[in-house]
Order: C-alpha cells, then sequence, then structure tokens
C-alpha cells in the first residue's frame, strides 16, 4: 500500500447509508366529503428505519470502497517485481581502494560495477537516483527513468584521495527526496566501507530513524568483506628546508606507521616524476613508527617537485607523499677590504680574516678544488676599486677593515641598502679612528658609535644567557647547536660609545656588545665590534664558524620575491591562495597540470589564484597560455588524513542510526531485497468499472418498478 492515508476515505461509507435511511414516499390520497373543499398540498415525506433497494445500497458501498482502494495504491504479490524506487549512495573516500574480497580490483571498482548491474536492470516504471560522495557531493543525478543518464554518471564515478565527510548527509538528503517517490518497493543503497569515522558523530542519536518513520524505504548499508593485508602508511612526507639554493641540499623526511600485526619491510624512495633519486629500506616491527631520512642535492634552478613513496604493500592508497622544493636565486657577495688585505694569488689560502671569511662562505672557489661548491659566490676587492663596481648585482656588501670611504661611495651604499640590500661592516685595528669611522658611517650605524679598542688581559667569552641577546641571529651558535662555545675568545674588539637603535645579536659575558643588526630601508645593516683575525677572536678555528658565516649572509640577503611566502603544500580539497608572481599582469586562465587538470580565473591585477577542489593528490605545474616560458611553480596536494584506519561501524551500530532493524548486507545479496510484487492498479480500476456498471443497471431497474407500481396505485 503506497498511499496508507487514503484509507481515511473508507469512512465515507457512511453517507450512502444515511441516504437511503433517509426515504421520500408518496402517500395514496383518501378524498373525504369534510376535506372536498380543501386546498390540495403534498404529504410530508416519512423517515423509513429500514433502508429500501438494499442490492443498490451494497453496490455503491463497494463502488466507494473500490475507489478509495484505487486512491490507496494497494500492492500485492506478483510474478515480477513491480516498479521500484531506488537511491544509490557510493562512497568516493579514498579508504574504498582498498582491495575488495575477490583481490582483483578495488573495493571502489567491485561497487560501481554492482551498481551498473542495477542500472541496467532497471524495469519500466522504475527510477533511480545515483550520488557520489566523499568530503562534497560530486555528482548526483536525482531520480530517473533514463538509463542512459545513470549508467554514463556510475561509469564516469572516481575515487577521491579525501574523506567522507560529507556521506552523512548525503545519506539524509537522499532519503527526504526518496519519501515523496511512490512505488512498489523503496530501497535506500549505500555502498561503502562503512568506516566508523563517516558514522561516529551520530551515534546515539535518532540519526536517520526521524526520516524513516512512517515510511515503506528500506534502508541498506552495503559492507562487503574487506580483506585485512599488511599495511605500512606513509603518513607524511616531507623536505626541509622547502626553499633551497643550487648546489645546496636538503633532506627528505618520511614518517612511517606500520599498522600490520607483523614486521615488514619496505623500500621508501625519493622521487622527481616517475623517476627514482635515491631510496633507503626500512624494516619496522608490529606497530612501530619510524622516520626515514633521504638527502638530495639540487644541479638545476628549476622548482621541483619530490614525492616519497613506499614500496607496495597491502594498501597502496597510502603510499606516497607529494612536496615542493623552490630554488633560491644563487647568492652574490662583494668582499671590500683595505689595502692592507691583498688577495692571495693562485690557490693559496690566506690566513687573514677576508681570507677565512671567503673560504667559510665558499670553500671551492676559495680553494680552487672540486668539493665545497656553495650556493653563495664571493667577489673580493680593495677600496679603491668600490666605486666602479654595480652594486646592484650583489646579495650584500662586506665592508672589512675599511676607516672611510667617499662621499659618492656613501650615496651609492645608502640607495642600495635602502632598496633592500644587505650591508656588513667589520672594523680591524686599521681603524684608528672612531671618530671618523663614526662620521663617515653614520648613515648606516642607526645611532651606534664605535668605542676604544679593547685588549684585556683575559680574552673575554661570548654572552650564553640567551635573554641578554635582542636578535636571533646566531641563537644557535649562543645555544651550541653549532658545536661547542667553551672555547670561543674574543682578545681584541671594540668597545660601544652609544648602541642606538642596534640589537645585540652577540655580546660578552661582560655586557659589550660583539655583533648588532637593524634595519635600513628595505635592508639590514650588521654591525660587528670585532674582525675575523685569528690574533682577534679564535672563532674561526671553531667549527661553527661556517654556520655564523652563512646565516649572516642568509640574514642580510634580500629575498627572492619570486619565491617569497610559503610553499605550496596543501591536503585535497583545501582552499589556497597561490601566488603566480611570473605571471603578473596577465590575468585569464591558469592551468595547473597533474594526474588531473584544473583550471583557475585569475584577474589581470593580481599576482595570485585562488585553489580549490582539487581532490586527487599529486603534483601539478601551473601554466599560463600568455606565458609559454615561465619559472615553473608547483602545488603539492597530499591525501586526507587518517584515510588508512580501516574501523568498520557494527551493523548494531547502523542498526541504531536507522531505528533498528537488520540494515547491513552484502552487496551479493541486493536482489533479494525486491519481492515480486506489483501495484494492483489495473485490477482495482477493473472492479470499480465492473461496479459502476453494475450500480447504473441496477439503479436504472429498482428505478422502473417503483414508477409502475406507482402507477399502478394511482
Amino acid at each position: 500500500m503506497l498511499n496508507p492515508l487514503m484509507l481515511l476515505g473508507l469512512l465515507g461509507l457512511a453517507v450512502p447509508i444515511v441516504i437511503h435511511l433517509i426515504n421520500r414516499q408518496r402517500m395514496k390520497p383518501q378524498p373525504l366529503a369534510t376535506l372536498k373543499f380543501l386546498e390540495q398540498r403534498d404529504v410530508a415525506n416519512a423517515f423509513a428505519p429500514v433502508p429500501r433497494d438494499l442490492l443498490q445500497l451494497l453496490l455503491r458501498l463497494l463502488l466507494l470502497a473500490l475507489f478509495v482502494l484505487l486512491m490507496a495504491r494497494i500492492t500485492g504479490p506478483s510474478r515480477t517485481t513491480g516498479p521500484r524506487a531506488l537511491a544509490i549512495v557510493l562512497d568516493n573516500s579514498m579508504s574504498m581502494r582498498g582491495p575488495s574480497a575477490d583481490g582483483a580490483t578495488s573495493l571502489f571498482e567491485a561497487h560501481r560495477a554492482r551498481i551498473l548491474d542495477l542500472v541496467r536492470g532497471m524495469n519500466q516504471g522504475d527510477f533511480f537516483s545515483f550520488t557520489l560522495v566523499g568530503d562534497k557531493v560530486f555528482e548526483s543525478t536525482g531520480f530517473t527513468s533514463d538509463i542512459a543518464v545513470l549508467e554514463s554518471a556510475v561509469t564516469n564515478a572516481w575515487v577521491s584521495d579525501g574523506g567522507g565527510r560529507s556521506l552523512f548527509v548525503a545519506i539524509e538528503d537522499t532519503l527526504r527526496d526518496l519519501r515523496s517517490k511512490r512505488a512498489a518497493s523503496s530501497a535506500l543503497l549505500v555502498f561503502s566501507d562503512q568506516q566508523l569515522r563517516n558514522y561516529r558523530s551520530r551515534l546515539g542519536t535518532p540519526g536517520l530513524a526521524d526520516l524513516l518513520r512512517g515510511s515503506r524505504i528500506r534502508p541498506v548499508f552495503i559492507a562487503d568483506p574487506v580483506p585485512i593485508l599488511p599495511n605500512v602508511e606513509l603518513h607524511s612526507g616531507e623536505f626541509h628546508p622547502e626553499k633551497v639554493y643550487l648546489g645546496a641540499s636538503g633532506k627528505a623526511t618520511a614518517h612511517l606507521v606500520n599498522s600490520s600485526p607483523t614486521q615488514q619491510t619496505v623500500v621508501v624512495s625519493l622521487k622527481s616524476g616517475p623517476v627514482v633519486i635515491a631510496s633507503r629500506p626500512c624494516n619496522l616491527a608490529s606497530g612501530e613508527t619510524a622516520r626515514v631520512e633521504i638527502r638530495q642535492t639540487f644541479d638545476s634552478p628549476n622548482d621541483s617537485a619530490l614525492g616519497v613513496n613506499v614500496s607496495e604493500d597491502g594498501f597502496n592508497a597510502d603510499n606516497d607523499a607529494y612536496t615542493t622544493v623552490r630554488m633560491l636565486k644563487r647568492r652574490q657577495v662583494l668582499l671590500v677590504t683595505s689595502e692592507s688585505y691583498p688577495k692571495p694569488e693562485g690557490l693559496t689560502i690566506g690566513s687573514s680574516g677576508p681570507d677565512l671569511f671567503a673560504c667559510a662562505i665558499n670553500p671551492s672557489e676559495a680553494t680552487g678544488e672540486a668539493g665545497g661548491e656553495t650556493y653563495i659566490s664571493v667577489k673580493r676587492v680593495v677600496r679603491t676599486e668600490l666605486e666602479r663596481k654595480a652594486l646592484s648585482m650583489y646579495s650584500m656588501v662586506v665592508l672589512y677593515g675599511i676607516q672611510m670611504l667617499d662621499d659618492e661611495v656613501i650615496r651609492d651604499l645608502e640607495g642600495y641598502v635602502n632598496q633592500g640590500g644587505g650591508l656588513y661592516i667589520v672594523p680591524d685595528s686599521n681603524v684608528t679612528s672612531t671618530t671618523v669611522f663614526n662620521g663617515a658611517f653614520g648613515p648606516f650605524l642607526a645611532g651606534f658609535e664605535l668605542g676604544d679598542l679593547r685588549e684585556p688581559k683575559i680574552a673575554a667569552v661570548m654572552d650564553t644567557n640567551e635573554k641578554s641577546i635582542a636578535d636571533p641571529l646566531l641563537l644557535d651558535l649562543v645555544r651550541g647547536e653549532w658545536g661547542t662555545v667553551n672555547d670561543i675568545l674574543f682578545a681584541r674588539y671594540f668597545s660601544t660609545q652609544a648602541q642606538g637603535e642596534m640589537k645585540a645579536a652577540l655580546k660578552t659575558r661582560d655586557g659589550d656588545l660583539l655583533l648588532g643588526v637593524a634595519p635600513m630601508g628595505k635592508g639590514q645593516v650588521c654591525v660587528q665590534t670585532h674582525s675575523w683575525n685569528l690574533d682577534d677572536t679564535s672563532l674561526p678555528r671553531n667549527l661553527a664558524f661556517v654556520s655564523v658565516a652563512h646565516a649572516i649572509v642568509d640574514r642580510l640577503s634580500p629575498v627572492d620575491e619570486d619565491v617569497a611566502g610559503r610553499t605550496d603544500h596543501i591536503r585535497v580539497g583545501d582552499f589556497h591562495r597561490m601566488e603566480l608572481p611570473q605571471f603578473r599582469g596577465l590575468g585569464g586562465t591558469v592551468t595547473l597540470e597533474g594526474p588531473r587538470t584544473y583550471s583557475f580565473e585569475m584577474a589581470p591585477e593580481d599576482t595570485h589564484v585562488m585553489v580549490k577542489d582539487i581532490y586527487i593528490a599529486g603534483a601539478y605545474r601551473a601554466t599560463h597560455p600568455g606565458k609559454a616560458i615561465a619559472r615553473d611553480r608547483w602545488l603539492a596536494v597530499n591525501r586526507a588524513p587518517d584515510e588508512s584506519d580501516l574501523t568498520v561501524a557494527s551493523p548494531e551500530q547502523l542498526a541504531g542510526l536507522c531505528g533498528g532493524g537488520d540494515v547491513v548486507l552484502t552487496s551479493d545479496r541486493v536482489d533479494d531485497l525486491f519481492r515480486p510484487r506489483r501495484e494492483l492498479f489495473i485490477l482495482l480500476l477493473t472492479l470499480v468499472f465492473v461496479a459502476l456498471v453494475a450500480e447504473t443497471l441496477f439503479g436504472a431497474l429498482f428505478s422502473r418498478g417503483r414508477k409502475e407500481a406507482h402507477e399502478s396505485a394511482v
């Protein structure tokens, strides 16, 4: 029965009965002498407590009852399955990539094939709907009888690398639509691996019970058995640092979790596209986690997209992670010294401060040997050659042992720093007049003034108290992370007459400033009160010296605008602002090419696009038709977290969501849902017609009989 409320119409059967109890009866007139001259009037009706024409009354009651049953859409047993209203929901979360029971296909592929069988087996009068859902609804056909539309939607269904956050909401929405349909068989089929995380928030609540109350809909959760195979999950893959220089190296770190009950051996690989760069084996005990590191040196100036991969196991969907690495421009350092520090001839290495600093920055360049090449080039000149140099070519300028410069050179340096350059000032014993020094370099010192040269009887040691440090430039040195600091001594350095706005990055234990940093325009200035000469300090003999030199260069060099900001790493489905300065002013469409191709619009005045709705993990390269040759920019999209957790909701938990009952089946038992029942529409319509004809005929006969009886009585 599809419209049970229509049975209330049976209450109308009382109407014919009441009508038949009220009969108009014509009384036979009897003329009397005393009434001969009175006005004639009709005799009033009389109420007959026993109905007349009982057969006609029964026919009318039968006709009305059949009409009510026809409107109620009664169903009954049949040789074939009647019209079906079937709502199909297919989960496309990443966990559906797991193996099916036969092991030959994934669970998603097996479920999609079963749904195709249902669609292709549709009968006349059936109407189905198909919904593909994961973290969002990706496809919804609505209810239709068009097999071609449904078959196309199911055939094109795909599995994402996201989760199933919208699965339960989609089930609720589908049930609301299904309640408005009337069919001999109505069912909701949820094809999923039924992971508990998709239902956990609704456990203990009415869930679907309120929507199912008063309906004939049968909810069915398809829960096929899934084989539990050994699995080592690649929880994440990262690369540090995310921005590197040409010739520099970094390391990829793979975070592994062995969720198998036995020990597993896997191979962790670092890939650039499909090419394996390096790999390492790893043994993990049951339940063990591990971090595997693989180093990589970069010899290409292009940005890179790297993949971290774990060798095949029982669940390959969680074996890949993606990251991007941006390449920074090679840095050029201009080292300007006084005439007392001539550049070493040939391949010899001097022992002066400038020689040691240049060697620490780029050992290969200083020694001429193949090993030790870094991303920083050092151009060394004497003071008199500075005015002939184009400062814009250099990332930073070092003034070593110089007491004063020409006014024109000072103005050039001012403009250079204000536009983002870095200036590193290192005085030494060649500075004979601090008054001249302070006057010459005053525009750069931010109120700082150099004091007298100090040569304490006991060499000063550096302060390791972090609270005394105002600038974090050398904080790792103070903490001892670059090597031991107990043997670092300072035998000669300048006192501080005024500190101004200079922030201390290094101090002696007595509180004297050793190195300070101050901003200037878009650039920065670093002033050191001691030289790198071995007579002045023992730091160049310490292993930390190389790290100190590189930290100063990194801090004072301007930021590469093309790689400014954070690197482009997102999870599937995230919104992300992707900066693309190489497409500045182009506008139009930016295409991300990877496992799939996505297009996003860029306004002409923007240098970014808003990325959204990418649900396939992988590395995507940004391209623009208006600039065929541009610096590569990559977006790394990684799968949703926690999709390797294969905890399944129990039949009792799923039944509780629906208000009880048996709601869990395997896909091979779906056909058993539909009992051979059909709507008795034709039969009831025929009976209504027969009852109508019979009531009409008997009504005519009864009317004729009453007419003849009346005429004979007159």
